[in-house]
């Protein structure tokens, strides 16, 4: 039973009040109305304008509720939910302390909960949330590979560490190619207001069907044209390039590089490429200084709007 895992800085915000999730479901783009205690879900947060703020994680225990985010993007998304609670019975507030996400890699999480937990996950595991102490919670993740994921104190973290010591702890590099080749947006990287939820894949937290949303008309008018404006691929080059370098087809600015990485003799990333750029072949490069990076595309990568499915 292979396992790995991965420690990672996350932001956390306290969120009580009656009107919490009906409020988040207004504010949001999944679909929150049938979201019993015990379960989390991920939602994204928008603009008006349909751009992303944050892709958060609703952790929705019987006796607390809280928003797992993006490290640092706590006060963003505070002030943002706070311009539009009027009358609504809810109250939002940074969490005192720092956080992390412990990701555990494993294809079998009830058997690594129990050996390494001694906690018994429930048969139908998906979704759910368990309470390990005051502070810690546990939850099964599956949005691109199966994981348990541990939201804990940064006190705790040693913990955590000594119970994994017989499995290997990734490093950046591991866990940055993991991610980039599994196509997983995360934090400053995708999950800013550059791009919409739509451009980058996980459409599965996003509802057609529930009605308004804070960027709903947005993105609902992209879905319904099949028209994004761009695409987040995967690239790859034996020649180097980093984040946020510009990319060119034929002369012609195309798209950008989001993140990037240098593990396994290869350089990877993922990149926002006009879809207008698509439709033709071509090459498209990287300027580095006097030399030239071609990118190789993986066409394989893009994901079509095709699902309505929500978790």
């Amino acid at each position: 039973m292979p396992v790995s895992y991965f420690i990672k800085k996350s932001g956390l915000i306290n969120a009580s009040g009656a009107d919490l999730t009906d409020f988040i479901n207004r504010m949001s783009t999944n679909d929150l109305r049938n979201f019993p205690a015990g379960e989390f879900k991920y939602t994204f947060l928008t603009t008006d304008k349909g751009r992303i703020i944050d892709l958060i994680n609703f952790v929705n225990l019987s006796e607390a509720k809280y928003f797992i985010c993006t490290a640092g993007y706590e006060d963003k998304i505070i002030s943002h939910l706070n311009k539009y609670i009027i009358t609504d019975d809810v109250s939002l507030s940074k969490a005192e302390g720092n956080f992390s996400i412990v990701t555990i890699f494993t294809d079998e999480p009830a058997a690594v909960s129990g050996d390494i937990f001694n906690l018994k996950l429930e048969d139908n595991n998906k979704n759910k949330s368990y309470r390990i102490n005051e502070k810690d919670i546990l939850f099964y993740d599956d949005v691109k590979f199966p994981a348990l994921k541990i939201l804990c104190a940064d006190e705790h973290i040693d913990v955590y560490r000594k119970l994994l010591k017989d499995h290997k702890q990734l490093s950046f590099e591991e866990y940055e190619y993991k991610r980039i080749n599994e196509m997983l947006p995360e934090g400053v990287y995708e999950l800013n207001e550059d791009i919409n939820p739509m451009e980058c894949g996980p459409e599965k937290f996003i509802s057609f069907t529930k009605g308004c949303y804070i960027g709903q008309e947005v993105i609902a008018r992209i879905e319904s044209q099949g028209k994004i404006p761009k695409q987040m691929l995967l690239v790859t080059s034996e020649t180097e390039f980093e984040k946020g370098d510009k990319i060119f087809k034929s002369e012609k600015e195309a798209g950008f590089v989001s993140s990037a990485v240098y593990y396994d003799n290869k350089y990877s990333g993922l990149a926002f490429i006009r879809r207008t750029e698509l439709n033709e072949p071509g090459k498209y490069i990287v300027k580095k200084g006097n030399s030239n990076s071609e990118l190789k595309l993986n066409f394989e990568s893009k994901e079509l709007i095709n699902t309505t499915n929500n978790i």
